[in-house]
């Protein structure tokens, strides 16, 4: 059975059903203190933010936030089989997934759920990624999307193993490397914290046998010779020092203050929404879930529903005899000190990018290597929709730079992805579509 076919059977014999509620509706969420919060005081609050700044696009931003400051564990385990690496993953239903059901890492769990706050089963596979072990191969702090999130981050890890450890339920599956590389390069196939940890960990476990990019396919060469092209420089501390720089450079405060205080919002019974124009394009609200799939079977909690689809472009060039992809500056309020670098073009802080930029991405100038359409991660977003391509600038092209680019070789890419605090979410997420050719 291919990893399509395994994913379908898994939609298919998926009973997760879910519905709208009020916020009075709920019997584990309130309302209250000016936020949406657990009753227990654990897993996430929702309340809102205004953010000062000397950067326009930020200064007097006003909106609601998912303040999430536990750390969950984002976790695969990798072992060795007769004809390569195999990942174990599992078929996770997630109420704001498209097509219900996306491929997730082994472990994908809050603080909470793995402490079992919410008095359900308990996380399978959880051992392999708590206290110490000579098989963890990755384990970084990744931060989450800075435009929803207030300074979250999550443990990326990777976890290899001498043998295939047993399958606990149908929910699980070994796949191969290539059957990895497929799900990258599929819509809604495999979900953004899957893609996170696979691009934050050593990208040869995904090749399969041999170096990234060493295969045959029409942008291999190209490709391959990025990957391999000589380290000139250590890019990971030009990169924090860049990040640390502009930090310093940038003014940003942000206040939390109540949900029913933001101004140009207002609070219903049944959602938060911008009463205005010109804020950011989401609502909240509350949706009760029956999952027999899940740890626990049946719970109700918010999501974040964005009203209009985002897009995320990652632009290369040859560059000095090789290729070479463009990250810039991500200045978003949930970011840790307002700066990491993100993917060269986002459409929903395209107002704060340059016209140039946008231009080229509007154009027809760039060749796409590769696009396809994705949806946040389901347990916090409601079919949150992103477009995500890696294009192809002519050579003849050039981009003005404001000091602040960063140029990278597909080799230094692999570095940076795997450092703590460096890429936003979304420009791992972009990233990740080039292992579909590794």
């Amino acid at each position: 059975m291919t990893m399509l076919e395994w994913l379908a059977e898994r939609r298919v014999n998926c009973a997760m059903r879910f519905e709208a509620i009020t916020f009075a509706q709920s019997k584990e969420w309130q309302m209250g203190n000016g936020q949406l919060s657990h009753m227990t005081g654990g897993f996430f609050s929702v309340h809102g933010v205004i953010a000062g700044s000397n950067v326009r696009d930020l200064d007097g931003l006003v909106q609601p936030i998912i303040n999430q400051p536990e750390i969950g564990i984002l976790g695969f385990m990798v072992a060795k089989g007769d004809d390569g690496y195999q990942w174990l993953v599992q078929a996770k239903a997630e109420p704001g997934n498209i097509a219900s059901v996306q491929l997730a890492p082994s472990v994908q769990a809050t603080h909470s759920n793995y402490m079992r706050r919410h008095g359900g089963a308990a996380t399978a596979y959880l051992a392999y990624f708590t206290g110490t072990s000579d098989a963890l191969v990755s384990d970084s702090l990744q931060s989450e999307q800075g435009t929803r999130f207030l300074k979250k981050f999550n443990r990326n890890a990777m976890c290899l193993l001498e043998e295939k450890a047993e399958i606990v339920n149908e929910h699980y599956h070994w796949l191969s490397a290539e059957a990895i590389r497929q799900a990258l390069g599929t819509e809604f196939a495999i979900n953004t914290d899957a893609r996170s940890v696979i691009v934050s960990s050593p990208w040869k476990y995904v090749a399969g046998e041999g170096v990234p990019f060493s295969g045959a396919g029409p942008y291999q060469q190209a490709l391959y010779a990025s990957y391999q092209a000589p380290g000139e420089r250590d890019i990971v501390p030009i990169a924090l020092e860049r990040v640390a720089a502009l930090r310093q450079h940038i003014a940003l405060s942000v206040e939390a203050v109540a949900l029913e205080a933001l101004p140009g919002w207002a609070v219903l019974d049944d959602r938060v929404h911008a009463a205005g124009q010109g804020g950011p394009s989401i609502e909240v609200r509350q949706y009760h879930v029956h999952a027999p799939e899940r740890e626990k079977i049946d719970w109700d909690q918010p999501l974040v529903l964005s009203t209009s689809s985002d897009e995320v472009v990652l632009l290369c060039q040859k560059r000095n005899g090789h290729l070479q992809f463009l990250l810039r500056p991500a200045i978003e309020v949930g970011l840790t000190g307002g700066v990491e670098f993100g993917p060269s073009f986002k459409k929903e802080t395209a107002a704060s990018q340059p016209d140039w930029l946008s231009a080229l991405v509007d154009g027809n100038s760039a060749e796409t290597l590769i696009s396809i359409d994705q949806s946040d991660e389901g347990g916090r977003f409601m079919q949150a929709c992103c477009r995500y391509q890696v294009a192809l600038v002519p050579e003849g092209h050039v981009a003005d730079d404001d000091g602040h680019n960063l140029w990278v070789t597909l080799g230094e890419l692999e570095h940076l992805c795997a450092a703590p605090g460096v890429l936003t979410n979304e420009a791992r997420s972009v990233v990740s579509l080039l292992l579909h050719f590794a």
